[in-house]
């Protein structure tokens, strides 16, 4: 199993569309393209910080969806509201 976790700001006035594109958008197509399982995490309501978690079966299938033609596209649309992004890769032992 392949854990990739983010760490991100949203700018309070983006974060309502943010919320929006990622229910319609980006969660979906992650999902349909090998995520098991993709989460948004907010410190309180209304703090700019956030925490993003995805689970792969294993590197092949992250390797596989992010290969996809649209992924571009959509890492664009999260990239429009994410500042100060960190992002670790952790790969699942025990």
């Amino acid at each position: 199993m392949i854990k990739v976790v983010f760490t991100y700001d949203v700018a309070e006035e983006k974060q309502q569309q943010y919320f929006a594109d990622t229910a319609e958008i980006i969660k979906p197509f992650w999902e349909e393209h090998g995520c098991s399982s993709y989460s948004v995490w907010q410190i309180d309501d209304g703090s700019p910080v956030f925490v993003k978690e995805m689970l792969f079966e294993d590197q092949q299938s992250r390797g596989k969806a992010s290969a996809e033609p649209r992924a571009k596209e959509v890492v664009a649309l999260f990239s429009k509201y994410a500042i100060n992004v960190e992002r670790r890769v952790y790969t699942q032992r025990v």
